[in-house]
């Protein structure tokens, strides 16, 4: 799910409890008004602790509320921010760690010709190179499962208006073993951060999009 959800899940919940939406703004502390624009999308992204309040009177287990908001709105707590960073900090300099390993290695190489019979990779190497391999695969399909996981709500919601989506989605990404063009497009494509593009950038790709597929 994602942040512009929260508010629509908001409206469900404060629904189904059958609380208001000016109560809920005012046992939060705000504006009579902020509940309404929360869920209308007037505001995009409510900060973790008035979320955090928000779904603590919805009747969220509060030994819960943290995970989920994380996992679910990408809404993060001062503390889970931090501890994320400080593993980014870790992983970057260790990959950094690996790259001058092996950047230093293949100049010995091209330095001496006997290098690689004089100089197998030693456990420590191998250990290194292995357990920050499976740190990012771990990270990797972690942030998989969240994909379904949106997929799946966004079918169940909107099966009529996906239905085109999955079948291009599938049809590119089913293409990218065979066409190596295919898979250069969409990495090319989504190794960029699409969801900071301002709305008018977003209209001229898709405008871009369209014209190109009514050549092909």
């Amino acid at each position: 799910m994602s942040i512009n959800n929260f508010g629509r899940d908001i409206k469900a919940l404060r629904t189904n409890r059958k609380i208001g939406s000016r109560e809920l703004s005012r046992l939060i502390g705000k504006a009579e008004t902020y509940i309404s624009q929360l869920e209308r999308g007037l505001i995009k992204k409510p900060d973790y602790d008035t979320a955090y309040d928000i779904v603590k009177h919805l009747g969220w287990d509060e030994n819960k509320i943290e995970g989920i908001l994380d996992k679910l709105y990408q809404i993060k707590s001062t503390e889970r921010i931090a501890a994320e960073a400080a593993v980014a900090n870790q992983n970057e300099a260790r990959a950094a760690a690996i790259e001058e390993m092996w950047l230093q290695r293949q100049v010995d190489i091209d330095s001496d010709p006997v290098y690689l019979e004089k100089n197998r990779l030693t456990p420590d190497m191998i250990n290194f190179e292995s357990e920050w391999m499976q740190e990012l695969i771990d990270k990797l399909e972690e942030q998989n499962e969240e994909i379904k996981m949106e997929l799946s709500f966004n079918i169940e919601k909107n099966a009529k208006t996906f239905e085109s989506v999955l079948n291009n989605l599938h049809s590119l990404l089913t293409s990218m073993r065979k066409d190596r063009k295919n898979f250069n497009f969409f990495v090319d494509l989504f190794k960029n951060d699409l969801s900071i593009l301002s709305e008018e950038s977003k209209d001229r790709i898709l405008i871009t999009i369209k014209e190109e597929v009514k050549k092909a």
